[in-house]
């Protein structure tokens, strides 16, 4: 009985430490809220609220030779926000620039890509998506 709690409890920790690594969030949001979602092809970060100072992230696993598109758009009120993709060495790949055009990407090695959402004091809304091209 005594095991098949402990076996239990270390089954949930370790859910814990692999769902926290997907998606995370640091700083302050004032009236609204920030999240993320992602699957095996494609994947957002999204917001609306009256400020945030911070950042999000979402990680994704990338093979060499797939091709990502990515689409930035926000609505700005105040402040300011700027949209990244990393490599695991946190080296950036790509700065997403906001509006209708897309940012696309062919990946070099297999790696573990980081989109990357900062903000200063912003105000308004906004969503990265992303999916890999067939």
């Amino acid at each position: 009985m005594m095991l098949k709690t402990i076996k239990n409890t270390l089954l949930f920790v370790l859910c814990l430490v692999v769902l926290s690594g997907c998606f995370t969030r640091e700083g302050t949001i004032v009236g609204g809220k920030v999240h993320g979602s992602s699957d095996s092809v494609s994947g957002s970060i999204s917001g609306d609220y009256r400020k945030f100072t911070g950042y999000a992230t979402q990680d994704r696993k990338v093979k060499k030779g797939e091709n990502w598109i990515f689409s930035f758009t926000d609505k700005t009120k105040q402040g300011t926000i700027k949209a990244y993709v990393l490599d695991s060495n946190d080296n950036t790949i790509l700065e997403v620039t906001s509006g209708n055009n897309k940012n696309n990407i062919k990946v070099s090695k297999d790696d573990t890509y980081k989109v990357k959402i900062i903000t200063e004091e912003h105000g308004g809304e906004f969503e990265i998506s992303w999916k890999k091209e067939k």
